[in-house]
């Protein structure tokens, strides 16, 4: 094995390539437990600390994840349907789906969630009434500004399970037998006749 003073990485050459193994730098940082499978709290605690150190800004964030939302809708109609108007609205989407949980607001990334399925799944994004998308931006940005931070809001729940329902008939309608692929993956559950396709 030749060392690479460059990559500081081992590197073991065959005939028709070479495997370069990077250094395990996180060993030292590592911290282990007297016994397997136990959880050093001791780490846990710092992390929920340093957490706690930054909360405060968590909402500035979140609001801040809602204006790119808000921007990426507003492009969509001013602009029209481009393909980088639907990029930027499903990444602005996707964006709050994947933080608004570890920001404290899990009922938005849920909501987000919705979005981003019907953006990825439906056929043809020039049908999907501009009212859904905006039912979902200001259902979002209510949930932020209502300082709503748990998924279980019952008023918050409900707008949720409506919005599902919309984006899934939506979807039942337009993939019609199509729909069955991406049928378990749906956040609310629809009655059979309707995952079936039927009216």
């Amino acid at each position: 094995m030749v060392k690479s003073p460059i990559q500081q990485a081992e590197e073991k050459k065959f005939s028709d390539h070479t495997v370069i193994v990077p250094p395990h730098r996180l060993k030292a940082v590592i911290t282990h437990t007297p016994e397997e499978g136990d959880i050093a709290m001791d780490v846990v605690a710092r992390a929920e600390a340093a957490l706690s150190e930054i909360k405060h800004e968590f909402r500035a964030w979140m609001n801040a994840e809602c204006d790119a939302l808000e921007t990426a809708r507003n492009a969509l109609r001013d602009d029209g349907r481009t393909v980088e108007t639907l990029r930027k609205l499903s990444h602005a989407a996707h964006e709050i789906k994947g933080h608004a949980a570890v920001l404290g607001f899990p009922l938005a990334g849920r909501i987000a969630g919705i979005l981003c399925r019907l953006l990825t799944y439906t056929p043809d994004p020039d049908l999907v009434p501009l009212a859904v998308i905006d039912n979902h931006v200001d259902a979002i940005r209510a949930v932020v500004r209502e300082n709503i931070h748990t998924a279980n809001d019952k008023t918050g729940k409900e707008i949720f399970e409506r919005l599902g329902l919309i984006v899934e008939n939506f979807l039942v309608q337009e993939l019609g037998g199509a729909y069955a692929a991406i049928a378990a993956d749906a956040p609310v559950a629809l009655p059979a006749k309707l995952r079936s396709g039927q009216s």
